[in-house]
């Protein structure tokens, strides 16, 4: 298993969501992972009917730390519009309370 792989795990990220890419950034004590919705087809997160994507808005979550770096979550979260709800942003499993 890669680093990737166990990120992903870790991250207990389901489909359609998966890892693009992973930086470490030595001098400021950082691991920075970069997450994609990787599903072709987008559902309202209210009312799950499908709906086409509208744009995506960059986020960022700090997530527990990995031996002793911090980590960051970074993505570009797809944004849909529904007929019946209008412009809704899709959820994150790691950001769900």
């Amino acid at each position: 298993m890669n680093f990737e792989e166990a990120l992903h795990e870790i991250l207990s990220l389901p489909s359609p969501w998966g890892i693009m890419h992973v930086e470490l950034i030595k001098d400021e004590r950082l691991v920075e992972v970069q997450v994609r919705h990787q599903g072709e087809e987008l559902h309202c997160p209210e009312c799950g009917a499908p709906s086409p994507g509208y744009d995506s808005r960059n986020r960022r979550w700090r997530h527990l730390d990995l031996c002793e770096y911090q980590t960051s979550i970074v993505c570009d979260v797809p944004r849909v519009e529904c007929v019946e709800h209008g412009v809704k942003q899709l959820l994150v499993p790691w950001a769900e309370v």
